[in-house]
């Protein structure tokens, strides 16, 4: 025997039928030779050819044909595998005696498969969901999605270590998998497992839900009994489980996830192991912000969030002084976005890091590109958040960013947003002092509102250009006197500090007079003008006399 035989998946045809495999191949797709007997060979195998026209077979012959020696040829291709998840493969073609052909497999990429439990994992589980729910009706099973979540998973990791967290899934996921005889088992990702139970035995929904009911009850038993860890430490958690219902209720593969999920959250308001049923009744925010997980790096990668421009004034002599960059993304699906929806998710998923510095980069390139044309550009101010100061690589990272695009520093403003509290209160204010230093102005954002402190001003007063007065107090500052008081001591305190005090959401005219009245420096608002594209900040530029 060769030793590629033994080592690679081989998968051995005959006039398009398929003959044998080896136990590699077979553990590969998850199917036994037998079962791949009764299969053609079109349901284990495709080729990336976008002509319709090309037969299988026919291209494996012209594989084999294209030179006379016995090594054949290369040629790419997808295997299926036996939930329906398509492995990108190298596919070695060798003509044999009496028609067979042997075909030898290298595997490009799986991402069907979780490292650390050795299960299937969520491409798995969608690829599978997605083809059984697809197919016709008289030939569909019913099937639900079980979620299953370990309560306080994160505290392994920190009382043991990272490395005793993995071995508890590991060892987690072996018992689950001894467990479910019906279904497909996945991990997620952290200490989520998923199973898609399928109603083999054609039992009517009730029963059906009977069986999902006693497997999660036996489920929540059996996580009642310790798990004894490689090192000897012993772990006892509970568990929580969240059901879908039907498949016939839903029209994807991820709706019948977010319904699972949500009566998973359901189920951990309890404090032993519990599993909860989902209802047709969803939680639309749920919804939402778990689209909006799973597409925001996607949203990222392609540009997908738009970059608009508020202008803001002097009030004084009522020209243009600068403009904020604010973040704009229209979902296909959910239509507009607000930013501090998608901002509060990105700093949840941690990924606020990267989408300030995106959006950072975004205007350097802007501001370069008007200098280019020889537009005049006023200074754009960009907000960047608590926890993005937080991070010990930000100002290097900006750095970076200013060379590589040329950009101009004196051109930029950096809005220090008040989205969370502060934990590294150090690094913040090292950080702050300096951007300031590189020549980046610095303002902070929202004043008067959220985690503002007046020890935080105090300290950061040499690193400080601008207070912003916060909306909100804007509102109905000509018909609250407490609003006007509040506005007026942030005026005072902006002269104190020798700092400029700019007012946000400016919207009628009654609201620009008191505040410039009140000795407030700038504005923005839809009084002067809505945020704009690029193309209308352009028009804007060069329509007004900003020199």
């Amino acid at each position: 025997m060769r030793i590629e035989d033994t080592f690679l998946p081989v998968l051995i045809i005959q006039n398009g039928q398929i003959k044998s495999c080896n136990q590699v191949f077979s553990k590969l797709v998850g199917l036994t030779c037998s079962e791949l007997q009764k299969a053609t060979l079109d349901n284990v195998l495709v080729f990336d050819y976008k002509d319709a026209s090309h037969d299988i077979n026919e291209l494996i012959k012209t594989a084999c044909n294209r030179n006379n020696s016995d090594e054949g040829c290369l040629i790419t291709g997808q295997l299926i595998d036996c939930n329906f998840y398509h492995l990108k493969v190298e596919l070695h073609c060798q003509q044999l005696e009496q028609g067979y052909i042997k075909l030898y497999f290298n595997v490009i990429e799986n991402k069907a498969v979780d490292p650390i439990s050795g299960l299937p994992n969520g491409w798995a589980i969608s690829a599978r969901a997605t083809h059984l729910l697809n197919l016709p009706s008289e030939d569909a099973k019913a099937m639900r999605l079980v979620i299953l979540s370990v309560d306080n998973f994160s505290t392994i990791n920190f009382r043991y270590g990272f490395d005793s967290g993995d071995n508890y899934l590991a060892i987690l996921g072996q018992k689950l998998n001894k467990l479910v005889n019906h279904g497909l088992l996945v991990r997620f990702s952290n200490a989520r497992f998923g199973i898609l139970m399928e109603n083999e035995l054609d039992l009517c929904s009730s029963d059906f839900k009977i069986q999902v009911s006693n497997f999660c009850q036996h489920l929540c038993d059996s996580s009642l009994g310790q798990l004894t860890l490689d090192n000897g430490i012993t772990v006892n958690k509970s568990i929580s489980i969240g059901i879908s219902s039907e498949h016939i209720e839903y029209s994807s593969y991820f709706s019948m996830e977010v319904a699972a999920e949500t009566a998973m959250r359901e189920a951990e308001r309890h404090s032993d192991s519990y599993y909860y049923f989902s209802s047709l009744t969803m939680a639309p925010d749920l919804v939402t912000s778990k689209l909006i997980i799973d597409e925001f790096p996607n949203a990222i990668d392609k540009s997908l969030i738009r970059i608009h421009y508020q202008p803001q004034y002097d009030l004084a002599t009522n020209k243009l002084v600068g403009f904020e960059a604010l973040s704009r993304w229209i979902h296909k699906d959910l239509g507009y976005i607000a930013p501090d929806v998608f901002i509060k998710i990105s700093e949840d998923i941690g990924l606020h890091f990267e989408f300030d510095l995106w959006v950072f980069t975004k205007v350097c390139n802007q501001v370069v590109d008007w200098q280019s044309a020889g537009i005049y550009t006023p200074k754009i101010a960009i907000n960047i958040s608590f926890k993005t100061l937080e991070m010990t690589t930000f100002v290097s990272r900006l750095e970076a960013i200013i060379e590589s695009t040329g950009c101009s520093k004196d051109l930029l403003e950096i809005e220090v947003t008040e989205t969370a509290s502060i934990t590294y209160m150090d690094i913040l204010i090292n950080n702050v002092r300096a951007v300031r230093d590189l020549g980046i102005s610095v303002a902070i954002d929202d004043f008067g509102t959220g985690y503002s402190s007046l020890s935080l001003i105090r300290t950061l007063k040499d690193s400080l250009d601008t207070l912003k007065i916060d909306r909100s107090l804007v509102a109905d500052i000509c018909d609250s006197k407490l609003d006007k008081e509040f506005a007026r001591k942030i005026i005072g305190l902006g002269k104190i500090l020798d700092v400029k005090v700019l007012a946000e959401g400016v919207e009628t005219l009654a609201q620009r007079n008191l505040l410039q009245a009140l000795g407030c420096d700038y504005a923005q608002g839809y009084y002067f003008d809505k945020a704009l594209t690029k193309s209308g900040a352009e028009k804007l530029i060069q329509n007004k006399d900003t020199h």
